[in-house]
C-alpha cells in the first residue's frame, strides 16, 4: 500500500499547541496507515521486546557482585518501579502527541532550541548508538547460547580477560560474532518482506518466551520447596567475598538494559488503535507482567544454583544454561531444548527491537535530519508496505558495530554493549522526563494568557476532550527523572581491580562502555551543527539568491 510521507512522518519544526490539540481530537489521525494495534497486542509487544537477553544474562553477575540474594532481588523491584515510572510519563506524552517517532516528538515540542538540537542529538545516538548498541548486545547472547545449545559449554571459558578481539584466536571469538549477524539478517529479511507476517512472527516469538521463562520460575520455585535443606543455603548465606559501591553502580545499568523496551509502543502510536484509551493498558500491564516475571526468574536462578558455579567464575552470561544443568542433571538432551527455547527466546527480543528500530529511522528522515539520504530511508516500499531503506541502512551499521566495536575492547561483548546502550538511551531519558514537566509549563501559561485576555479569573474547566487525556502523576514522573540523573552520575563509580590489569588500566576498561557514549554524543554535535545547521543555512541562502536572480531577470525583460 502506498504511504504518504506527510501522514507518517515528523515535520521540521516542533509540533504547535494546534496540532496537538488536532491529533488529540483526531480518532483516527492517520488513516493511511492499517490500525493493528490493540490493548492485547501492546502488551504482547511491550513484553516481546523487554524480556529477552537481559533476564537470562545480567542474574549471574549481578548477584557475584552484590553477593546478597535479597539485596539482588531489592535491585530488580527498585528496576520495575523505575520502569513503571518512566512507562506512565511516555503514556502522557504518546497521547499528547499522537504519533510514530517516540522521544524524537517528543523533544522537539519540548527543546525546539536551539533549533532541535536535542531532538536531533536523541536521533543521531538512537539510530547510530543506542539501537545498535541494544541490538549487538541482544544478538551477542543470543549467539552466546546458540553456541551452547550446538557445543554443550560456554564459548568464553578459554578466553583471556585481558586481551580484545583482535588478540584472540578466530575461534571461538569470531564465530559467536559471524552467529549474530547471521541472525540479525534473518530478522531483517522477514521485516522487509511482510509487516504483518513480521508481527505475527514476533508474537509468536514472545509466546514461546512466556512459556520458556514461566517454566524456569515454575522449576525454580518447586526445586526450592522440594528440596529445602540444599536450596535455602543460597538464601541464607552470601557469596564470598566483600561487596562496596561499584558492586552496585556496575549493576544498575545492567538491570535497566533487561527491562528497557516499556516506551516501545511510542515508536508506533500511528499504528495503534485510539492510542489515549489503549496506551495506559498496554504499558502499565506489561511493565507490572516483567517486573513479577523477572522476580520470579531470580528466585528461581539462586534457589538452583550454587553459589560455587557463580563464585568461581569471572561473569556468567549464560546462567540458564547453569540452571538447566544443575535441574536436569545428567540430561544433556533436555539442558540443550531448553537453551535452545532461551535462543528463540532472545531473538524475539532482537526481532521487537528491529522493528521499533526502524520506525526511528523512518520518522528521524522525515524530518530531513539525514539530509543526503532523508528521502530514501524515510520511503516505505509500496510492494511489501514496509521500511525496507530503513531496515537494510540498521542492519549494515549493527553488522559493523557488532564486528568492529565489540571486539575493540577487553570488556565482554555483551557487558560493553549493554552498558553503553543504555547509559547513552538515559541521557535522552532524563532529557524526555524533564521535556514533560516543560510542556506542561508551557500549556499552564498558555491557559493563564488566555485567562488574562478573556478577563476571566475563574478557573477554567477542562472539556470532555481534554479530561478523558491520561496525565502521569507528578510523583511518577519525579521517581523517572530523579533516578536518571542518578543513573548518569552513579556509573562514574567503578571498580578498579581486575585480574591481569593496573587499577589505571581497570578503571579505563569499566568506563569505556560511557567513554563510548560520550564519543558518540560529541560527533552528534558536529553533525548537527554541519548538517543541520550550517549545510541547510548555506542551502537556503543559495535558494534565495537564484530566486532574486530570477526575479531581476524578469524585471530587465519587462522593461
Amino acid at each position: 500500500m502506498s504511504i504518504s510521507i506527510s501522514e507518517i512522518t515528523l515535520s521540521n519544526a516542533p509540533q504547535s499547541d494546534e496540532e496537538i490539540q488536532q491529533s488529540q481530537n483526531s480518532d483516527n489521525p492517520d488513516p493511511g496507515r492499517n490500525k493493528i494495534l490493540g490493548v492485547v497486542y501492546g502488551i504482547g509487544v511491550n513484553i516481546n521486546n523487554v524480556i529477552g537477553s537481559g533476564i537470562v544474562t545480567t542474574p549471574g553477575i549481578i548477584w557475584k557482585v552484590v553477593k546478597s540474594p535479597g539485596i539482588v532481588l531489592l535491585l530488580w523491584i527498585i528496576g520495575g518501579i523505575v520502569s513503571m515510572a518512566g512507562s506512565l510519563t511516555y503514556v502522557e506524552l504518546g497521547v499528547i502527541h499522537r504519533i510514530s517517532g517516540g522521544e524524537t516528538k517528543y523533544l522537539q515540542t519540548a527543546f525546539p532550541n536551539p533549533k532541535l538540537m536535542i531532538s536531533y542529538l536523541f536521533s543521531f545516538m538512537y539510530i547510530f548508538a543506542i539501537r545498535p548498541g541494544i541490538l549487538s548486545a541482544v544478538l551477542q547472547s543470543a549467539a552466546q547460547y546458540l553456541w551452547y545449545t550446538i557445543n554443550g559449554t560456554r564459548y568464553d571459558i578459554l578466553l583471556q580477560p585481558d586481551k580484545d578481539g583482535w588478540h584472540l584466536p578466530f575461534s571461538p571469538f569470531w564465530h559467536i560474532k559471524i552467529i549474530a549477524v547471521i541472525i540479525l539478517f534473518v530478522i531483517t529479511v522477514y521485516h522487509m518482506l511482510s509487516n504483518r507476517w513480521a508481527n505475527y512472527i514476533n508474537q509468536s516469538l514472545a509466546a514461546i518466551k512466556l512459556i520458556t521463562y514461566a517454566i524456569i520460575a515454575l522449576a525454580g520455585i518447586i526445586k526450592l520447596f522440594s528440596n529445602w535443606s540444599e536450596s535455602r543455603l543460597n538464601w541464607q548465606q552470601t557469596i564470598s567475598g566483600t561487596t562496596d559501591l561499584t558492586a552496585y553502580s556496575s549493576s544498575i545499568l545492567l538491570i535497566m538494559f533487561s527491562y528497557d523496551g516499556w516506551n516501545s509502543l511510542n515508536y508506533s502510536l500511528d499504528e495503534f488503535r485510539k492510542p489515549e484509551k489503549k496506551l495506559i493498558y498496554s504499558n502499565s500491564i506489561s511493565v507490572g507482567i516483567v517486573t513479577v516475571v523477572y522476580l520470579l526468574v531470580n528466585i528461581s536462578f539462586i534457589s538452583v544454583v550454587p553459589q560455587n558455579a557463580i563464585n568461581t567464575t569471572d561473569t556468567d552470561e549464560t546462567i540458564a544454561a547453569t540452571f538447566f544443568r544443575q535441574l536436569f542433571g545428567g540430561s544433556e538432551a533436555m539442558v540443550r531444548i531448553f537453551t535452545g527455547l532461551v535462543v528463540l527466546s532472545v531473538i524475539g527480543t532482537a526481532a521487537s527491537t528491529v522493528w521499533s528500530g526502524s520506525r526511528v529511522v523512518v520518522a528521524a528522515a522525515g524530518s530531513n535530519f539525514f539530509p543526503v539520504y532523508s528521502y530514501e530511508l524515510r520511503t516505505w516500499n509500496k510492494h511489501f508496505d514496509t521500511p525496507i531503506n530503513a531496515l537494510f541502512a540498521q542492519f549494515i551499521w549493527c553488522s559493523l558495530i557488532i564486528f568492529f566495536v565489540g571486539s575493540s575492547f577487553t570488556v565482554t561483548g555483551f557487558m560493553l554493549f549493554s552498558a553503553f546502550s543504555m547509559y547513552s538511551y538515559w541521557i535522552f531519558y532524563f532529557a524526555t522526563g524533564i521535556g514533560l514537566l516543560v510542556i506542561r509549563y508551557k500549556n499552564r501559561r498558555k491557559l493563564n494568557r488566555e485567562l488574562q485576555i478573556d478577563g476571566n479569573e475563574n478557573q477554567p474547566r477542562l472539556s470532555a476532550d481534554d479530561e478523558k487525556f491520561f496525565k502521569a502523576p507528578l510523583i511518577a514522573i519525579a521517581i523517572f527523572v530523579i533516578s536518571g540523573f542518578f543513573i548518569l552520575t552513579f556509573s562514574f563509580v567503578v571498580n578498579d581491580q581486575c585480574s591481569g590489569l593496573s587499577p589505571k588500566q581497570c578503571r579505563l576498561q569499566q568506563l569505556s562502555p560511557l567513554i563510548i557514549s560520550y564519543v558518540f554524543l560529541f560527533i552528534a554535535i558536529i553533525f548537527w551543527y554541519v548538517l543541520y545547521c550550517w549545510w541547510e543555512a548555506k542551502k537556503a541562502k543559495r535558494i534565495i539568491r537564484i530566486a532574486a536572480e530570477e526575479d531581476h531577470d524578469k524585471i530587465e525583460i519587462t522593461i
